[in-house]
């Protein structure tokens, strides 16, 4: 692909924009990223509007300098930016993961700061190869839709989406792009640092020849997934005493993946398990529900009953939390299902709720009607005061941080059978 291939696809990109969008460019002054605000600053036109964000993760003694190099080239080019730096300990394990999190958090901040409606990142081709490799060697298909690599755009927080606009091409015609045009780029160290484990993939990569796979199999087939998904949900799935969701006989007779795919989510959401639950597990309640026989079994932290009226999915009662003291203006995710911000002037204590005997509906057992009411939440003051001051709303564990774009439409059926607002849509086609 010649330099003009990098325009064309940026083209299409901007091209794609449905409203008049701030389109905010994470620059780290690699080529990737350099390639990226170069391509937008020759594309992007009125009424779309550009602007810039460097992290510095204060990981490298040149980094600020490298932020700077990067700040004097977007006021070449008339664009507004701002870097910020990750501040506070680092962690001793997990760096990578802990600095990829708090990257997406300041380029929100970044966002908020430029009022930006859209997030950009660079990567590319190559990334993509790199992060299906690493989830083959781990072994890591997920029950929601294989080993399918990064979406081609990411909401983030429910509050702003993250695009990659450049997931189809390759590093070394980005870089013809940035010699075509005279204009440099950093190299980062750490690319070249065996101790990453994406560096020793990439390097596999590149051993392995031109004709090694190039491109993900697995994303159309995670967004059909998705999406038939989305339709047994809201075909066949009903929430009760805003606890116990019940599944109708009828949604046994699904295809197997997209049942395998409809109850991993369920069950990571009732469980409150960004990751839920995999292999064998879920393997023996797809079984369980097929079979059609009566039974039960826990799977990430919900039980499941099968009875004549249904699969019924209930928190379990093992592994509550402990009470948790929030101060005026704090906020937390308790039990990895609901987002609670105490907006009281007086300190609130969040418990497990009193799991008293209601009167349950038509179909559904008093006991799991119990089990799922002492799941809840219960909010007081101190002093045992009603805590009306705060606000209580249920979280989809795998997509309130990171939601792939390829999930959409499962993730808005579980938000409705929730009774939670949709998801925010992105500004682009």
């Amino acid at each position: 692909m010649s330099s003009e291939g990098v325009l064309a696809t940026t083209r299409r990109f901007v091209e794609r924009l449905t409203e008049p969008t701030r389109i905010l460019v994470a620059v780290s002054g690699g080529s990737d990223s350099t390639g990226l605000l170069l391509a937008l600053s020759k594309t992007v036109k009125p009424p779309h509007l550009l602007c810039a964000a460097t992290i510095d993760h204060g990981l490298r003694a040149r980094s600020a300098d490298e932020a700077e190099a990067v700040a004097a080239l977007c006021q070449r080019l008339d664009i507004p930016h701002i870097t910020l730096l990750w501040q506070g300990t680092k962690p001793k394990s997990g760096l990578s993961a802990a600095a990829r999190l708090a990257r997406y958090r300041l380029l929100k901040q970044a966002a908020d700061h430029f009022a930006a409606n859209l997030i950009v990142t660079a990567h590319t081709a190559d990334d993509q190869d790199e992060t299906i490799a690493m989830r083959v060697a781990r072994g890591a298909a997920s029950p929601r839709g294989g080993l399918s690599g990064m979406a081609e755009a990411v909401l983030y927080e429910r509050a702003i989406w993250i695009a990659r606009p450049f997931l189809g091409l390759r590093r070394m015609d980005i870089r013809a792009f940035l010699q075509a045009n005279a204009i440099e780029w950093i190299e980062d160290p750490s690319n070249a640092d065996r101790h990453y484990e994406r560096v020793r993939v990439r390097q596999a990569l590149r051993a392995s020849g031109p004709d090694a796979p190039l491109t993900d199999p697995c994303v159309l087939t995670r967004t059909d997934l998705a999406r038939q998904a989305a339709f047994w949900v809201s075909t066949h799935a009903s929430l009760h005493h805003g606890s116990v969701v019940r599944i109708a006989r009828a949604a046994g007779q699904a295809d197997l993946p997209v049942m395998n795919f409809a109850l991993a989510g369920l069950v990571a959401v009732i469980g409150g398990k960004p990751d839920g639950v995999r292999g064998d597990a879920l393997a023996r309640l797809c079984a369980l529900f097929q079979g059609g026989a009566a039974g039960r079994m826990t799977l990430g932290r919900v039980l499941a009953v099968l009875n004549r009226d249904g699969l019924f999915l209930v928190r379990e009662g093992r592994g509550l939390p402990d009470p948790v003291t929030l101060a005026p203006g704090e906020a937390c995710v308790w039990d990895g299902r609901f987002h609670i911000c105490n907006e009281n002037v007086f300190p609130v204590v969040i418990t497990r709720r009193d799991g008293a005997c209601v009167r349950a509906e038509a179909g559904i057992s008093p006991s799991l009607v119990r089990l799922g009411l002492s799941g809840l939440p219960s909010v007081r003051g101190c002093e045992g005061e009603m805590a009306d001051g705060t606000g209580v709303f249920m979280a989809l564990a795998p997509y309130d941080l990171f939601l792939p774009g390829f999930d959409l439409a499962f993730a808005e059926a579980l938000a409705a059978l929730l009774g939670l607002p949709p998801y925010l849509r992105p500004a682009f086609s």
